[in-house]
């Protein structure tokens, strides 16, 4: 790994991370908002600024003007952003994803030049009509730096190998190895990664929120932004000693208007990869079900439930199967009202079921 960043943060400035905005400049914003960011505070953009989202430009010429104006904020590289290099490469198989991939960085440059994809559109032709009008852009993604260290931490997108000479860790790694928080690194400083959403970690009580682990000095902070049905945009904030964190969705909030107590044998999460189920004993709202992959027995909403054709079963998505707690007068943030008799909620970050008529 080549591209590393050493820089030394005063430790009374405030250090606000955020990673895998995918696209969602409106998100950013009211993130930057929401954490009150000023021009003294330390600002790091951790990877995946672009591409599943509806404005990664936006985006990227956003993180362009802050780090142009302000003096404190500095960007790694995540493998959506490293996918330009595919373009500057001249890589074929560029154009198979632009077809399948809408929402992308270079569908949105072309859409701005009001340039069409053809069947015989080469990547030599969309290479040469973007550098010529996104040179600076592009110039910008490409020098990136891989990894930025500090005197107690390391911002990397995805992780670090487990060896004696962290710096030594190949790049590639760096930016797509995947739950980084369930290995080990030797770098002796807090690791602080996106990546890979930190919902797929947590079996028990499912969360989008950081996950800080002292024991391995693992911070992952993936929120699931336009990944997870169930996604948010996280801002870690680093202050002295203290570590603290928050979030914004696009999820529409209502008040609670009775106490609902979870009951205590729905826990759990189907999350990936790990979607094939086997029906025990269905109720009239949750199916009790035992989890393929783990063995594990767990209660599964009935309408999240699907029959294959070849009479199996699976989950097709990511879904909760926990029961959360609330109290009246409560803000809650409603992922689905679509269900009978339970809807799924969000409560600080926190994800599960509660009846209909608590809302």
């Amino acid at each position: 790994m080549e591209k590393i960043k050493k820089i030394a943060i005063p430790n009374h400035q405030r250090i606000i991370v955020i990673s895998d905005i995918h696209g969602e400049v409106n998100l950013l914003k009211k993130l930057l908002h929401k954490v009150n960011y000023r021009q003294d505070d330390y600002l790091m953009i951790n990877g995946d600024m672009c591409e599943k989202g509806p404005s990664s430009k936006e985006v990227i010429r956003y993180i362009m003007d802050l780090s142009s104006n302000h003096p404190n904020v500095y960007v790694t590289e995540g493998n959506c952003d490293a996918l330009i290099e595919e373009l500057l490469n001249e890589n074929p198989a560029l154009l198979k994803y632009l077809a399948r991939q809408k929402h992308s960085l270079v569908n949105e440059w072309l859409e701005e030049l009001d340039f069409i994809i053809t069947e015989q559109t080469t990547v030599q032709e969309i290479k040469q009509l973007l550098m010529k009008h996104f040179s600076h852009e592009i110039d910008w993604l490409v020098n990136l730096h891989t990894a930025i260290e500090t005197e107690h931490f390391i911002f990397v997108h995805a992780g670090l190998e487990n060896i004696n000479n962290w710096q030594e860790t190949d790049r590639e790694l760096a930016i797509s190895i995947p739950s980084f928080l369930e290995k080990n690194h030797q770098a002796n400083k807090y690791v602080v990664v996106g990546h890979w959403p930190v919902v797929n970690y947590l079996t028990e009580f499912p969360s989008d929120n950081p996950i800080i682990n002292e024991d391995k000095k693992i911070i992952a902070i993936d929120g699931g932004n336009m990944v997870k049905p169930t996604g948010q945009l996280n801002a870690l904030m680093i202050e002295g000693d203290t570590l603290s964190y928050t979030y914004v969705d696009h999820f529409p909030t209502r008040k609670v208007r009775q106490d609902f107590y979870a009951d205590s044998t729905k826990f759990g999460a189907i999350n990936y990869p790990y979607y094939s189920i086997q029906p025990l004993a269905k109720n009239d709202y949750f199916t009790q079900c035992k989890q393929l992959e783990t063995n594990r027995v767990i209660f599964v909403k009935n309408e999240y439930i699907h029959l294959l054709n070849d009479g199996k079963y699976q989950v097709k998505t990511d879904v909760s199967c926990a029961q959360l707690t609330v109290h009246k007068d409560d803000h809650v943030s409603i992922i689905d009202d679509t269900c009978t008799g339970y809807t799924l909620i969000k409560k600080d970050g926190m994800l599960g079921w509660i009846t209909k008529d608590c809302l």
